[in-house]
């Protein structure tokens, strides 16, 4: 059975990569202090639960359309079909994580009640149960066919393995010498291994990260979700998820490349509101505001993305100024209908 030395394991990620990482989190979280007092801060925060909501599901291969997820979002309808359940299911967990970080310790039953939430609109019997058998955690290939990339712990282990991590998360957590951002992504990936529920695992791992993130002081997550930023580098995180597993059960493992990727999703998720903090607060017109976010992007740029980072301003606003700026020549139009894209000159 696996043996957890989580203090062993954090103390051995100091490396001088590791620590770039973590001094660059601490300079954007030190930056992005004002965002508590930014203008529409409800809209932000919205905007972030919709998108972290949607993609932790799709990361799981749960998808609903986007007809479906505005009306589940923007209109308060009620879901109609298992995966819309789901994602609904994810976002009232976040809601729960909201009321309760502050006081909330980390014990199983709480993660099993993570677990209850995401189903229990649809199937509460099955919420917060945890697996009858082994998981295979599996990657889809491009010829349509499944690879497993890791067997998970048997389901006898289940109750053992996690009370060990949770009781070695919570005394490292209360050790000065432990760097909690280490503590967490290393958390999470053992999270990951155990495997405890049948399906849901992934969404789990992430609305604990949601959780442990804000108790210890990195709200980043609540004004741009992490989970959207891991659905964009999905090969990256699969990568390093394989890397990270092989020799997990013999204590063999390596831990640094799973750890380093959900570091690098945390800094770019400071660094995203870094930027709308900068370009929102701009004293300029809104057809201003809207160029300097397609000049300002190295690829071609989507209107809805363009709406994320200056969400302050209207849908009809920043249409507008879209239009216009193709018009008078200073932006162009790389693709039209409903995907259109946005390009410097």
């Amino acid at each position: 059975m696996k043996m957890f030395d989580l203090k062993g394991t954090v103390l051995a990620l100091n490396k001088p990569s590791i620590v770039s990482l973590l001094n660059s989190i601490e300079l954007y979280k030190g930056k992005t202090l004002p965002v508590n007092r930014a203008k529409k801060l409800d809209v932000l925060k919205a905007m972030a639960r919709r998108s972290g909501s949607v993609m932790s599901n799709q990361i799981g291969n749960v998808y609903i359309s986007d007809e479906r997820e505005s009306a589940l979002f923007s209109k308060n309808a009620q879901p109609q079909t298992l995966q819309e359940y789901m994602v609904a299911g994810y976002r009232n967990a976040l809601d729960l994580i909201d009321e309760v970080y502050k006081y909330q310790t980390l014990d199983r039953s709480f993660v099993s009640t993570l677990h209850y939430y995401i189903y229990k609109d649809y199937n509460p019997d099955f919420g917060g149960r945890y697996k009858d058998s082994i998981n295979y955690i599996q990657e889809s290939m491009p010829d349509g066919s499944f690879k497993t990339i890791f067997v998970s712990a048997a389901p006898e282990e289940v109750v053992v393995l996690l009370d060990n991590l949770i009781y070695q998360f919570n005394m490292c957590a209360a050790d000065e010498e432990v760097n909690k951002l280490l503590l967490i992504a290393s958390f999470m990936f053992d999270f990951m291994c155990i495997h405890p529920y049948n399906h849901g695992n992934g969404r789990v791992s992430r609305l604990l990260l949601h959780f442990l993130l804000k108790k210890y002081g990195y709200d980043v997550d609540d004004y741009y979700a992490i989970a959207y930023l891991m659905r964009q580098h999905l090969g990256e995180y699969i990568d390093a998820f394989k890397a990270s597993s092989e020799g997990w059960h013999d204590n063999e493992n390596d831990y640094e490349p799973y750890v380093s990727f959900v570091l690098k999703r945390i800094l770019e998720a400071y660094r995203k509101v870094d930027y709308m903090l900068e370009v929102n607060s701009l004293e300029v017109p809104a057809k201003e505001k809207v160029l300097k976010v397609v000049i300002d992007s190295a690829t071609p740029i989507s209107k809805t993305v363009v709406l994320r980072v200056l969400y302050a301003l209207g849908k009809v606003t920043v249409e507008k100024a879209l239009n216009q700026l193709v018009e008078e020549g200073q932006i162009q139009l790389i693709t039209k209908g409903r995907y259109s894209k946005y390009f410097r000159v």
